[in-house]
């Protein structure tokens, strides 16, 4: 196999637009980009899918990781993958913004066969000229929520080349370290407990005050120049005007330990939430005829003045 030469430098592109090409079947995974999860396959399935994460690239070497885990069926969770042929891939691209997916040029690419040996199990990720190989990690374990264990699990990741990133250094970066307490979890509580009552007043002008540097990202990522654009892709109402849905009770207290939330430390220790293993944070909607979940999904930064910022 002929090694692939990747970019290194978004200069070129006058709108850069990153995405990562996500890929599985026959496992459970989730998808990490700087230790930052942006999607997560918990059942039985197979997929393949394109994913923005601007938001989630920074300027240097970036890191993109995918846990695999047995997926599930009605007996509960399997000890082992069934077949040789469960696999997950992740490949990290960068085009111009509005470009056709066939100008996408590669950042970085990782395969992981989790039936097959370790000397074999990774035997499907590119060879990039420069880049390191892939990382298996067949020890730790990250995806342990209260309510489940996923016992057998592979990590697999990679180290970008050194990227020119034309974003400015995201506030998250320079957030406190976040540690895993009651302290954290309960003042991480309180501020989803603020977000929550916007929705329940419905006050559209303080969830714009509460998202406005998360509505600032999306301007940058997505090159609008024009907050009202990018507050238009937030879509910050939808729940609101729909008939169907209604605001759930706030998820705290016995009812969050009997869902299994538990305070979820991500970007190697810059962001935050309160989740459990089916993806619920302490904010739902419910729609009312088919009992179904929205799930609205937060990532909160704790800023020098030890206060919640929603971020992501």
């Amino acid at each position: 196999m002929n090694d692939i030469q990747a970019v290194t430098d978004s200069s070129e592109y006058k709108n850069p637009y990153y995405t990562v090409q996500v890929s599985y079947a026959g496992t459970g995974a989730e998808f990490r980009l700087n230790d930052i999860p942006f999607y997560l396959e918990n059942r039985n399935g197979q997929v393949d899918i394109e994913l923005p994460v601007g938001d989630k690239m920074i300027s240097g070497i970036n890191e993109i990781s995918i846990i695999v885990f047995p997926y599930g069926d009605d007996n509960g969770y399997k000890d082992a993958w069934e077949n040789e042929d469960s696999r997950a891939e992740a490949t990290l691209y960068v085009r111009e913004k509005n470009e056709a997916k066939e100008n996408r040029k590669i950042l970085s690419h990782i395969k992981i066969f989790p039936g097959l040996s370790p000397e074999q199990a990774a035997s499907g990720t590119l060879i990039i000229t420069g880049q390191e190989h892939a990382i298996l990690d067949y020890k730790t374990k990250p995806r342990q929520f209260p309510d489940v264990r996923f016992d057998s699990q592979i990590v697999i990741s990679r180290k970008t080349h050194s990227l020119n990133i034309p974003f400015p250094r995201w506030e998250w970066q320079d957030g406190k370290n976040i540690e895993d307490n009651k302290a954290n979890y309960s003042s991480l509580l309180e501020a989803y407990r603020k977000v929550y009552t916007i929705h329940k007043n419905q006050d559209l002008d303080a969830l714009k005050k509460i998202t406005h540097k998360l509505a600032i990202t999306q301007n940058i990522i997505n090159h609008y120049n024009n907050l009202d654009k990018a507050y238009e892709t937030l879509n910050l109402e939808e729940s609101w005007k729909s008939d169907e849905q209604e605001l759930f009770k706030f998820i705290e207290g016995d009812l969050a330990t009997r869902q299994g939330m538990k305070l979820d430390i991500m970007a190697n220790g810059k962001l935050a939430r309160i989740v459990n293993d089916g993806q619920i944070q302490p904010i739902l909607y419910i729609i009312k005829s088919q009992r179904m979940k929205i799930k609205y999904r937060y990532n909160f930064y704790l800023n020098k003045e030890g206060e919640w910022i929603l971020i992501m």
